[in-house]
């Protein structure tokens, strides 16, 4: 044997090695998954549920056991608490997630727009480097790469709220005595991930590409109505356009997004529910201030006219232009 060869022969024992350890850690991995059923869910209905993620795991490579691992505690803990696709919880997060995502869109190209422009300020490609991935997530949802979406989102959940938890809840916070000219705050964070994790936790067999343009209307119209304000206003108002335009026309244009995306009122209340709740509880969550009347009505009045324009649009569309079955 030459040298070459006996080299090549280790090579492989590595890799099998290697192998044999990932294999042994994915499934340990999924032992744990499983207990995250409820005991509601059977044996018999668990038993089907191991042996085929047991199945894919042995064709799976590394990266591939882990995120079949990640898909059965993910639907684990949606039979748990509820949110499955067969659910009236779960089928809210379904028909909101496309929503949620298309909010984390809007609110990255404005975040963007500003961070680009406030590029030279220190620390100003640490918070660009932040926004990207709520932006790419936004995007693989809108386009319908929901796995890539999904694994945006993780990533979006889990380094937004970073510099809070660093300490550093403004960046950055170690120039605090130099003029920004754009800051990522604490309550900006946390509203891009607590709507990244209602893309994350809505059932994935019920989240498919949009059938119609509502999420890209979304996008496009609150990017451009907060950016022409911004121009318009001028750099000496900037900063106040920037933190009261697009929290003012978000549920405006939500209402109106979740009347295009229902048929009754339960699935409208359910997924209003759902996506309020970053909102209405970001603020609380950060520590800036409790949750009173007045911060609800400022979200409530603009959704429920969104809402009214938008369904008495629908409504008035269908009068004029009866489907054929209703001629019949």
């Amino acid at each position: 044997m030459t040298p070459h060869q006996h080299d090549h022969r280790n090579d492989r024992q590595n890799d099998r090695q290697n192998g044999d350890r990932a294999g042994r850690l994915t499934t340990r991995l999924l032992r744990r998954a499983l207990t995250l059923y409820p005991d509601s869910y059977g044996p018999d209905a668990l038993s089907d549920v191991a042996d085929h993620a047991e199945r894919r795991l042995r064709t799976a490579g590394p990266l591939a056991g882990l995120r079949e691992v990640a898909d059965v505690a993910g639907h684990g803990l949606r039979v748990r608490f509820g949110l499955t696709s067969h659910r009236p919880a779960g089928q809210a997060l379904a028909t909101a997630a496309p929503i949620a995502a298309a909010l984390v869109g809007a609110y990255a190209a404005v975040h963007l727009w500003w961070a680009v422009r406030a590029a030279g300020d220190p620390g100003g490609w640490a918070r660009i480097a932040l926004l990207v991935p709520a932006a790419l997530m936004a995007l693989a949802a809108l386009t319908g790469r929901w796995t890539a979406a999904r694994a945006l989102a993780a990533a979006t959940v889990v380094l937004m709220p970073l510099p809070t938890l660093l300490g550093h809840p403004e960046l950055p916070d170690a120039y605090a005595h130099i003029p920004l000219t754009y800051s990522l705050g604490g309550p900006d964070t946390a509203l891009f991930a607590l709507n990244a994790l209602v893309l994350l936790i809505a059932p994935p067999d019920r989240t498919t590409q949009p059938r119609t343009a509502v999420p890209w209307a979304v996008v496009i119209a609150l990017t451009a109505a907060d950016l022409a304000l911004d121009l318009s206003v001028g750099s000496g108002g900037a900063t106040v356009v920037f933190r009261t335009g697009f929290h003012l026309a978000a549920p405006l244009v939500t209402g109106a997004a979740v009347a295009c995306t229902t048929r009754t009122v339960s699935s409208a209340a359910l997924t209003t529910a759902v996506l309020a709740v970053p909102p209405l509880f970001t603020p609380t969550l950060m520590g800036y201030y409790s949750l009173n009347a007045t911060d609800a009505l400022s979200l409530a009045v603009p959704f429920a006219a969104g809402y009214a324009a938008a369904l008495t649009a629908i409504r008035l569309k269908d009068r004029l232009n009866p489907r054929p079955e209703a001629q019949r």
